[in-house]
């Protein structure tokens, strides 16, 4: 077996300052100030609680997916995240492990993020004692870990919960056995690592920055027998919580990404787990901009007509040079759209002859061509913007407060369109603005009648805020645009 170090006996846990010219997601400062005004607008009300509620029951439950520790089938997480963890939502079949062991590792998982909130509404600061306290509180209802015997037989051995590991911890996998900080040195350096962190602080080290380094940090020492990852996960979600943002979620499906990340940082590259907290803060962002419009549209009429007289109420209070000064300063993004837009258009103009002259090889009279949205065309293509945004991207699409597009046709025996869509986020407008791509096919079916097939071309689409630089927008939308660009010619080179 390949043995890994990962503790580096010599220098132990190693500080930021490596990293530190490394600037964080330009999107975090934006994300904090919008969600802080969001937040203050929702306070007290039932979207937020719910929100809040979801978000931890999401968060309880893929934490430990991804440990392996039980499945869960994704049509039963949904209904769990959505109604709450009750066992007549479990059927048989839909997980691996009993259904009460599921159910009390879930409640455990969430009553340990609930202290979590409340840690930082104590306006505490993280401890070595409090994640002593925080890994009893994950591992409740875990009374057993694997081990390894004299014989190499894999076993199961009594769990120690709340405590240092008393035995070095090697996590084997595809042959690699990876060697952390050996029990001895466990106390020492989680207090070097609660020390730097406070240091961070003090700094004001961009907060996504401060969230890769302590949970790879964290990560190096395992300080536990077991849970590590939860733990890191969890002091991390405290970090971000305390700093306005969401909690950590990381889920199965980013689980392949979260690994790469976390083996580039033991390589010492912390820039790919930084990329992915910035893109999960993201996704929590977008989740939170629609909280009014999906609570809305299940609440009976008369609490919709109660919302619409608080509405009214809100409207007349926020009128005046106050509320007047703030929209002025949101329409900042406005610019940069505009930028944004002439970014693409010259990116789609300059390949323009030669995607011409590929499809012209097929049919002599076969077209390309870039269009610009206008004062009068702005309106124009609203159904692929809301079907990519509900259906695909997971936001609603506020056209009302921006919209703009650039499009790319393609005409020869098909036709096809590349559409690049800038709109708001959430209503009502908060300063942000989502580019979101779409690609189209259009043909006739055998009786003649057209037929629109779309394609997803991202995960995500790119958000921009109001509180961002210029040049730093471009900078960071530019390798997104061709990541687009280039699924998007490699679906059309497959349906030629």
């Amino acid at each position: 077996m390949t043995e890994r170090p990962i503790w580096n006996m010599a220098t132990g846990i190693t500080d930021i300052k490596p990293d530190r010219a490394e600037p964080g997601g330009s999107e975090i400062p934006g994300i904090r100030a919008v969600w802080a005004e969001q937040r203050a607008r929702l306070k007290g009300s039932p979207q937020l609680a719910e929100f809040t509620e979801r978000l931890s029951r999401e968060w309880a439950i893929e934490t430990s997916v991804i440990e392996n520790l039980y499945e869960i089938e994704r049509g039963v997480t949904q209904t769990l995240i959505e109604k709450g963890f009750q066992a007549d939502l479990i059927s048989h079949g839909t997980t691996n492990k009993p259904r009460g062991y599921v159910l009390q590792l879930l409640r455990d998982q969430k009553d340990a993020l609930d202290g979590v909130f409340d840690f930082v509404k104590g306006g505490r600061s993280l401890s070595v004692s409090y994640i002593r306290e925080l890994h009893a509180a994950l591992l409740r209802s875990q009374h057993t870990t694997e081990g390894v015997d004299a014989q190499g037989q894999h076993i199961k051995i009594p769990l120690i919960k709340g405590a240092w590991k008393k035995q070095p911890n090697h996590p084997v996998r595809e042959g690699i056995a990876y060697k952390y900080c050996p029990p001895e040195h466990v106390q020492s350096e989680v207090e070097r690592l609660i020390t730097l962190h406070g240091q961070h602080v003090a700094d004001d080290v961009p907060d996504d920055v401060q969230a890769a380094w302590l949970h790879h940090r964290f990560t190096r020492i395992h300080p536990f027998q077991d849970g590590n990852g939860r733990v890191a996960r969890a002091i991390v979600t405290l970090v971000l919580v305390k700093q306005g943002l969401f909690p950590l979620v990381v889920t199965r499906d980013d689980k392949p990404e979260y690994i790469d990340a976390l083996e580039a940082a033991d390589g010492g590259d912390l820039k790919p787990l930084i990329a992915l907290i910035t893109r999960l803060q993201m996704a929590q962002f977008r989740k939170a901009s629609a909280i009014s419009e999906s609570v809305l549209a299940r609440e009976p009429e008369s609490a919709v007509a109660d919302h619409v007289q608080t509405a009214l109420d809100d409207l007349r209070k926020a009128a005046g040079k106050a509320a007047a000064d703030k929209r002025e300063e949101f329409e900042k993004v406005f610019d940069y759209a505009a930028a944004i837009e002439q970014d693409i258009k010259d990116r789609l103009n300059a390949i323009t002859p030669e995607l011409e002259g590929a499809v012209q090889q097929i049919l002599d009279n076969a077209a390309v061509q870039v269009n610009r949205s206008d004062a009068e065309t702005g309106h124009y293509f609203r159904a692929q913007i809301v079907d990519t945004a509900k259906n695909h991207l997971g936001y609603f699409a506020n056209t009302r407060a921006y919209r703009a597009w650039v499009a790319l046709n393609l005409k020869w025996s098909r036709r096809a369109k590349l559409v690049f869509a800038i709109h708001g986020i959430g209503r009502p407008f908060n300063g942000s603005l989502i580019c979101a791509p779409s690609l189209e096919f259009k043909d006739l079916d055998e009786d003649g009648a057209p037929h629109t097939a779309r394609v997803p071309l991202a995960e995500d689409g790119f958000v921009f805020f109001y509180t961002e630089a210029e040049d730093r927008i471009l900078a960071c939308f530019r390798p997104w645009r061709e990541h687009v660009l280039t699924t998007a010619l490699r679906e059309v080179t497959q349906n030629l």
